[in-house]
């Protein structure tokens, strides 16, 4: 019996992190809602745009990742989009950047032979966590030529490892810009959190 009470600090100590999440909802609520950007970063705009939709995706049951694409000549925010894995149904495509290009790619419903469908000069996608291989793909492949994200995720991102990539799509990022997001450390590590955040409360949602 003493060594079953002896392994109880044990047991506690892996089942904690599972039964608190590193942050607690309202805070991250809070933070994001009284974040603003700060002047001089010049992307902090359109993470903060990122970061609210990390923030719905995670309140709706998703992982905590928000994208956005914007105009850069003029700031316009042309769509939005947030991990929807598991809202309203399972689906394993839908990371927050695969979310945001078919709203984008869907609204403009460009056929085959009625101009170039991956012309996207003067567009940059923002998103709050460095995309994974499928996202960073995906971006490649929709023409996006500027990409910038706040959170780096060193486990499952790509951008970092883009040297790896196949012939074909490493190719393919010649001439583009997809790097770390110019933004404020504190916008950079709330996006971790909100990352971090949702990958508990789904317990495996990567993006």
């Amino acid at each position: 019996m003493k060594y079953r009470f002896a392994l109880l600090p044990v047991l506690l100590m892996f089942a904690v992190p599972l039964l608190s999440p590193a942050d607690d909802s309202s805070e991250l609520e809070s933070a994001v809602r009284s974040m603003k950007p700060d002047s001089r970063f010049r992307h902090d705009p359109f993470i903060l745009v990122a970061l609210q939709e990390a923030l719905a995706a995670k309140q709706e049951g998703g992982g905590g990742i928000g994208a956005c694409l914007v105009r850069e000549s003029t700031g316009e925010i042309v769509a939005r989009g947030r991990n929807r894995q598991y809202a309203p149904y399972f689906r394993s495509d839908m990371h927050a950047e695969m979310d945001l290009l078919n709203r984008y790619e869907d609204s403009l419903r460009t056929v085959k032979g009625s101009g170039n469908p991956r012309q996207r000069a003067g567009l940059v996608l923002y998103t709050s966590v460095e995309p994974c291989p499928m996202c960073l793909t995906r971006i490649i492949n929709s023409g996006v030529v500027k990409m910038y994200y706040a959170a780096p995720d060193p486990e499952g991102g790509m951008v970092h490892r883009m040297r790896f990539l196949p012939t074909f799509w490493k190719e393919a990022t010649r001439g583009r810009d997809y790097a770390a997001a110019d933004c404020s450390p504190a916008m950079r590590e709330l996006a971790a959190r909100l990352f971090r955040h949702g990958r508990i409360k789904t317990l495996g949602a990567i993006e």
